[in-house]
């Protein structure tokens, strides 16, 4: 009797393994799946399962099972909660999507701008800063980046970087920084930097060549400084649309982002500046495009940008366009409705010249006309199985019409405008 049972025992030994052998299979093939929450469920009820035979096998005596398991159901607990962590991503930018406009709670700014997220497949998330000056004819900017992406490494400008997630909040991405200082361009230099965040403190510290870096603070007061060579403080800027949240959400894509803008002063590679910036945080699961982006900042105030996708690098074929005008006198706001844009590029006949961005648009009640002067450009580089490239252009704005059904506003009404020209182009291969 006693040899019944034994062989008995070793069958259902071999059956409850073999069951939780296709079940942990079976999960780790809806790990690879896309996310939605109807998958969630079902690998929640996978994991039940598989905790039940655990239960079940020890009852029976089966200690093949019980060595075996422990080993295992962490690395399959560890899935469960990197799944539930995708989740809260697309989560936020749900949450940014509800949104979509201006004055969002600063609580949503915070969180978002103070804390890294879990990434899926495609998924990207970034830090952009710039700080555009008010003074001279080529006035100073400085642009900043923290760059990470789901997969382990890329070439940035060239460069290996290693991507890695440390622990919750603190990962290996990329820094860059740049800097023009009224004269000449400064390259500040690509990192491959370990980048902490402390939403307790809302505080962002990381490393660029052999500068720290440090930003931290609370909506609109923030602090920016990288070594002894940017030190920067922003507070206040007074006008109605000087923090916003957006995004796009099209399951298993999508993509949201916050801004803040604000007046900063500080010092630029021993230089004083005065002038505003522009603090994003982006988090996306999404491809590489081509698109177009650019934003002026006139010296009363008043703020002007364009945003247009394109299907390839050149085309005359729009997929999304959007342009918004801020006057500064009225504090109103003039948004064009899906606007037909057109956007060209001109070449400098001679060396003395620029170049220039020539963008015109329209839509069923105003109508725009800008022309932009280049004074100086930084290109940024990404490689993966994703290209994706970046031409950030220095612009001072050289014409400015904007007509609407009650007014007509030219550059002769907003004083000087300076900003930057995005021209950037990727594709998958």
């Amino acid at each position: 009797m006693q040899t019944v049972i034994s062989i008995t025992k070793e069958k259902n030994a071999k059956t409850q393994t073999q069951k939780l052998a296709g079940l942990k299979k079976t999960l780790e093939g809806k790990i690879l799946e896309s996310v939605n929450k109807e998958k969630y469920l079902k690998i929640i009820n996978i994991t039940t399962n598989i905790e039940k035979l655990k239960q079940k096998a020890r009852k029976n005596g089966l200690i093949l099972l019980h060595k075996k398991i422990p080993l295992e159901i962490p690395h399959i607990s560890g899935k469960i909660n990197h799944i539930k962590n995708i989740r809260k991503t697309y989560e936020l930018i749900q949450e940014i999507a509800s949104v979509n406009g201006i004055n969002p709670d600063e609580k949503l700014l915070h969180r978002t701008m103070f804390n890294s997220e879990t990434l899926p497949p495609l998924g990207k998330e970034y830090w952009w800063f710039l700080f555009i000056g008010e003074d001279t004819d080529k006035p100073i900017q400085v642009m900043f980046l923290v760059f990470r992406k789901h997969g382990n490494q890329m070439l940035f400008n060239k460069k290996h970087m290693d991507f890695k997630n440390i622990k919750n909040n603190k990962f290996q991405g990329v820094t860059s920084c740049w800097a023009w200082d009224g004269e000449k361009m400064h390259d500040l230099g690509d990192t491959n930097a370990i980048t902490t965040l402390d939403p307790k403190h809302n505080t962002l510290t990381s490393k660029i060549s052999n500068h720290d870096i440090h930003f931290n603070g609370t909506y609109p007061n923030f602090k920016l400084k990288i070594g002894d060579a940017i030190n920067l403080e922003m507070t206040e800027l007074n006008q109605i649309d000087s923090k916003d949240a957006y995004a796009t959400f099209l399951p298993p894509f999508g993509i949201g982002w916050v801004d803040m803008f604000s007046k900063t002063t500080g010092t630029v590679l021993g230089k004083k500046f005065k002038g505003k910036a522009h603090l994003q945080k982006v988090v996306g699961v999404t491809t590489s495009g081509c698109f177009n982006w650019g934003e002026i900042f006139f010296e009363n105030g008043s703020s002007f940008t364009i945003f247009c996708i394109k299907p390839k690098k050149n085309s005359k074929i729009a997929l999304h366009t959007s342009a918004t005008f801020y006057d500064n006198h009225k504090k109103t706001i003039t948004k064009f409705n899906d606007p037909k844009i057109e956007i060209s590029k001109k070449e400098p006949e001679n060396k003395n010249e620029n170049i220039q961005w020539v963008i015109q648009g329209a839509d069923n009640d105003n109508e725009f006309t800008l022309v932009l002067d280049t004074y100086s450009k930084k290109e940024f580089n990404m490689k993966t199985i994703e290209w994706q490239t970046y031409i950030e252009y220095l612009v001072t704005a050289k014409e400015f019409k904007l007509k609407t059904k009650s007014k007509e506003i030219n550059l002769s009404k907003l004083s000087k405008g300076t900003g930057t020209f995005e021209d950037a182009y990727g594709f998958i291969f």
